[in-house]
């Protein structure tokens, strides 16, 4: 086979052009220290390569989602705690104001003081953060959700939408919470029931909220808008009588009247300092001494607000304590059934700490488990992407040393002539 001098040069200068290459190739990687410069040179690491950086970057923004959450519903629990903090002086103001020793100059101080606090928690209520959003404006974070009408009532504008971020694949959580269900949904009395005495009541009864005795029964009396009227009447020989009416609508109201029947009936426990009467799958304790003719209404409980609870406490420290009989009674009655509602705003401000809690536990769970993923993958991706230095460098050189060499008998060969020998 004879091969032409043309052809002995254009392969012998083909390879080291190869050779060239590779040593720049390894060149390129001493500089970098990766493995993988281009992704020609291994497509499949390239791949590789991509995939990890792409899952890191991902975990990255997670991860920033997860801290800026975190940081908010922190924000959030802070006013919350305010907000707890602010009913307990609320209640003992209230507690103050139900001592058989106040007079209506130290309810009507008291009443002021309530004020104030009402004026706070709605300001509370309008908490902003440090971007300017809203805590409790749902998904209309942009703008006040409460405001105080001309009458003094104060009004929701905000909505229980709630914005979510992700924080891991598929995995959401509320940013915030709506100040609709923290401030506007609040069941009244004591979240089951709630009760309410005649103005004409001449006693010095005051009746407290019991227990549920039977909750399924207490479920189809709120769907039915089931009412009672326990009434008290003069019995035989100086004893007083109790009844108790139940019907739909008000007591007192038609649909009451057309619909009542008889539950309970019997004679009242007139020798004790209390006394318990059980009906409708509830009960309620008397304390002090109805009089004939007094009457108390109890209904399931009715949604109202945290502010409204706040007014109740106000409209019941404003009440009077003197004049005619069952006066001071039915102030106390006011003061008795506001303190059971602001119990209920006490239950749902701890609900939605609960709820925040709970959500931060699984944001650093999540945040936790995040940090681990991306310290394997960095490790993964040093692994495929950074170039063991040693051995390119010992590449290296023996590349230089056989292009050198190539180049050296090349150098050689090109030049032999037989003109040389003629």
């Amino acid at each position: 086979m004879r091969i032409s001098t043309s052809e002995f040069f254009l392969g012998t200068l083909n390879d080291m052009l190869t050779q060239e290459s590779t040593v720049s190739k390894l060149n390129q990687q001493i500089a970098s220290g990766q493995s993988v410069v281009n992704a020609t040179d291994n497509p499949s690491a390239a791949a590789a390569v991509l995939d990890t950086a792409n899952q890191i970057d991902q975990i990255s923004t997670n991860i920033g989602n997860a801290q800026a959450v975190s940081s908010t519903m922190n924000e959030t629990l802070g006013v919350l705690n305010q907000v707890d903090n602010l009913l307990n002086q609320v209640q003992s103001t209230a507690l103050q104001g139900a001592t058989a020793t106040s007079s209506s100059a130290d309810r009507t101080a008291l009443a002021t003081a309530v004020q104030g606090s009402l004026q706070e928690l709605v300001q509370l209520a309008n908490t902003q953060l440090s971007n300017g959003q809203y805590i409790f404006g749902g998904s209309q974070a942009t703008n006040a959700p409460f405001q105080t009408t001309p009458t003094g009532q104060v009004v929701f504008k905000g909505d229980a939408g709630i914005n979510q971020i992700e924080i891991g694949p598929s995995l959401l959580v509320p940013v915030a919470v709506s100040g609709q269900s923290v401030f506007m949904q609040v069941p009244d009395g004591n979240g089951s029931f709630a009760v309410a005495a005649s103005g004409t009541n001449t006693g010095t009864g005051v009746a407290a909220l019991g227990g549920v005795l039977n909750s399924a029964l207490v479920t189809s009396e709120h769907l039915a808008n089931t009412q009672f009227e326990v009434s008290f009447t003069a019995g035989a020989g100086g004893t007083l009588n109790y009844k108790i009416a139940s019907g739909t609508g008000a007591p007192g109201s038609v649909s009451f009247i057309t619909s009542s029947g008889t539950v309970a009936s019997g004679v009242y426990n007139s020798s004790s300092s209390s006394a318990a009467l059980s009906f409708g799958g509830m009960d309620i304790t008397f304390s002090g001494m109805p009089a004939a003719g007094d009457h108390f209404m109890v209904r399931t409980s009715q949604a109202t607000s945290a502010f409204q609870a706040l007014q109740d406490v106000i409209a019941a420290l404003q009440a009077p304590v003197a004049g005619a009989s069952g006066t001071r009674a039915r102030a106390d009655q006011l003061i008795q059934d506001a303190l059971a509602t602001l119990n209920q705003v006490h239950t749902s401000i701890l609900s939605a700490e609960a709820s925040l809690g709970t959500s931060l536990s699984e944001i650093n769970a999540v945040q936790s488990q995040d940090g681990a993923i991306t310290t394997t993958d960095q490790a993964n991706l040093a692994g495929i992407q950074s170039a063991s230095l040693p051995e390119v460098m010992t590449q290296f050189s023996e590349g230089v040393t056989a292009l050198q060499a190539a180049q050296a008998a090349f150098g050689k060969i090109s030049g032999l002539s037989l003109f040389k020998y003629i």
